[in-house]
């Protein structure tokens, strides 16, 4: 289960890729399919290496760990779909910003939660 993941992860990835192809030789893709799964995109780049350390836990604690990582996502993505596109102010939140700040959120729980466990097998 653990090698599905991690492989459906790089597929999804490879797919979202694919579709951003056509942006002019640059990062920043518009249109469509780059407004909507955009965000999508920088999830699978923080899931890859974080599903990679997650080989170190046993079945039960990463079973764990994928429900709270679709819990997490799902109401990540719901905030930030409901946060505005663009900010109007000098400090503004806008959707970018708000996926990147969950993002760093959810790898900064994810690491935390991998060394607590790994020290707590190793005894």
């Amino acid at each position: 289960m653990k090698k599905k993941f991690i492989l459906g992860s790089i597929i999804c990835f490879i797919v979202l890729f694919l579709t951003f192809l056509p942006c002019d030789h640059t990062l920043y893709c518009t249109g469509v399919m780059a407004e909507k799964f955009q965000y999508l995109l920088l999830w699978n780049l923080v899931l890859i290496p974080l599903s990679i350390f997650a080989l170190v836990l046993n079945d039960k604690k990463y079973n764990f760990w994928l429900k709270f990582t679709g819990i997490f996502f799902l109401v990540s993505m719901v905030i930030v779909y409901m946060t505005p596109e663009y900010g109007s102010g000098i400090v503004s939140i806008d959707r970018e910003l708000t996926n990147w700040f969950f993002g760093g959120v959810y790898s900064l729980i994810s690491i935390v939660y991998f060394i607590v466990q790994f020290f707590k097998n190793r005894k």
